[in-house]
This record gives structure tokens, sequence and C-alpha cells, in this order.
């Protein structure tokens, strides 16, 4: 019997966890959201309260969503649209300001995407002012282009994409680059970053 490394035992596990706190919290918010929507029906809809509260559901509930992809587990098979994956990370009230263009590929298999979306958060991380994403794919890789008239770009971060191996010390608000490296590895994927401002691409 093979023995997977401890390493890969641990990425599992991580996965299996974002994917259990995913699920956990997607059934309050779906109550939430039914509440608020028979709040509506009972003809408070218009109130500011209510309109607030409606908000705040719908972009948790779209975070839930991409967390659940990115950090979740991610079996074989399983497949995303690329309109979800598009509505999951396009630019909205919540603060996020990215232009997503792509990708047009219909179901998308689940690994892909949450590789795509990984790298969706690293560009986010680098183009805190906004920018425009092209998600696109050839035969054999998928490539994320970003362009914006800012960047913030760590090298230190950046530098570990390449690499399965995470960086010592991590901020959570950069986990993301910790994952993507090992998640790609851990799919057979090389995986590519080129940085010239005003632009990066990811591929893999």
């Amino acid at each position: 019997m093979t023995v997977p490394p401890a390493d890969r035992v641990a990425a599992d596990l991580v996965a299996l966890v974002g994917s259990r706190i995913a699920h956990d919290l997607a059934s309050p918010l779906g109550a939430i959201a039914n509440g608020v929507e028979l709040l509506g029906l009972a003809g408070q809809a218009d109130s500011p309260e209510l309109a607030l509260i409606t908000e705040s559901v719908t972009n948790a509930t779209a975070r839930i969503k991409a967390f659940r992809i990115a950090f979740g587990a991610a079996r074989p098979g399983q497949t995303v649209s690329d309109t979800d994956l598009r509505a999951l990370f396009a630019a909205g009230p919540e603060g996020r300001r990215l232009e997503i263009d792509g990708p047009d590929a219909g179901d998308v298999p689940r690994p892909a995407g949450k590789l795509i979306l990984l790298a969706l958060m690293c560009v986010e991380t680098a183009l805190p002012w906004g920018g425009r994403v092209q998600v696109t794919r050839d035969d054999t890789r998928w490539q994320i282009a970003a362009r914006g008239e800012r960047m913030r770009v760590d090298p230190a971060l950046w530098a570990h994409l390449a690499t399965p191996q995470p960086p010592a010390s991590i901020a959570p608000a950069e986990v993301h680059f910790a994952l993507i490296g090992a998640e790609a590895a851990a799919q057979g994927r090389s995986l590519a970053v080129d940085i010239a401002e005003p632009g990066l691409t990811i591929s893999f």
C-alpha cells in the first residue's frame, strides 16, 4: 500500500475543513435569505434596514461559495460553470474592484476552478485599486492575465507561487499564496508567473 506524504494528507485535511465550514455556513445564510424574502413579500422590502440585510446576505453567500471552491475539496469529475466562476469574483458593492472577462469554457473541472479562484485572489491582492482580468484557456493551460493602473506586489509572496513549499510566515489575508503552488503541484500542473507593471500573468 502506498502511503501519501504527510504534507499531502495535511493539505487534504485543510481542504475538507474548508468544505465543512463553507457547507455549515451556507445553511444559515440561506435561512436568512429566505426570511428576508418573506419580509419583502410582507411589504417591508423598501425599508433601508432590510435592503442592508439583503445586500449583506447576498455578498456573504457569494464569498462562501467562492471560499468553498478555492479552499475546499475538489474531487475529480466535479465541475463548476464558467458563469458561476465569473459571478463569484465579480466587482460589486462588497468592495471587489476587478472586472473579469472569461472564462468562456462552459463547465470547468472543479480542480481547475479551484486554481482559477486562488489565482484571482492573488491578483486581487496585487491590484487592490482594481483592474481588468482576462481568464482564457488553450488546449492544455489556463492563463489569468491582469492589468491595472496601480499595482502592489510583494516579491516575497509572489516568489512562492511557483513552488509547492509555502512561506514560513504568512498573514491570514495572504493564505492563497501559500496554497496555490501546492495545489498546482498536486494536480500535476506547472505554475508560472510573469510580472511586468502595469500587469501580471499567472498560468498553469
